[in-house]
């Protein structure tokens, strides 16, 4: 004990403290604190899976056209022979026109050209030819310088007909 200078009395030093409980405590906390940090880092982050959207299905609507439903002009013979006994034949040229009847536009006419002689009779070698063109809904096309290649000498004239066609794509 010490004597207190000022008043004189004895001054006694305050007991020592067992500081172990308070040290195991905070062990203890930084235990947990570090245990939840690690355990957190460990667990796979979870992907968000999104559905795409799904659209209802769209109605086709399948266009199947006639042949009929084109209409042809008689074809145009634009390069005839001068004299029907030629030794060289040139390339027949013809003019024609389409004209679609439909109330959609059309492609892929398929159209046959046939050949008669003098007497009306059909000569063999009719050529068919796919016309890629779009006609419109009620429209037409003509078609002003077409070769259809060599043809039979005996031909007087030529006829054309629609064989097939298919409905344009919208």
């Amino acid at each position: 004990m010490q004597n207190n200078p000022v008043n004189g009395q004895a001054i006694a030093a305050p007991p020592k403290k067992d500081n172990m409980i308070a040290i195991i405590v905070s062990y203890v906390v930084l235990a947990v604190i570090l245990a939840y940090v690690i355990s957190g880092e460990d667990k796979p982050v979870q992907e968000v899976v999104v559905a795409p959207k799904v659209e209802e299905p769209v109605e086709k609507v399948v266009l199947n056209p006639v042949a009929a439903s084109i209409v042809l002009s008689e074809p145009l013979w634009l390069n005839p022979p001068e004299d029907i006994n030629m030794a060289e034949l040139e390339e027949m040229r013809v003019k024609f026109q389409m004209t679609n009847h439909n109330t959609y536009p059309v492609t892929e006419v398929v159209v046959k050209f046939s050949f008669y002689d003098i007497l009306d009779n059909d000569l063999q070698g009719a050529i068919e030819k796919t016309f890629d063109d779009v006609i419109d809904a009620s429209g037409n096309i003509n078609v002003n310088d077409f070769v259809l290649g060599e043809y039979p000498t005996e031909t007087i004239s030529v006829k054309a007909e629609v064989l097939a066609v298919s409905g344009a794509e919208l």
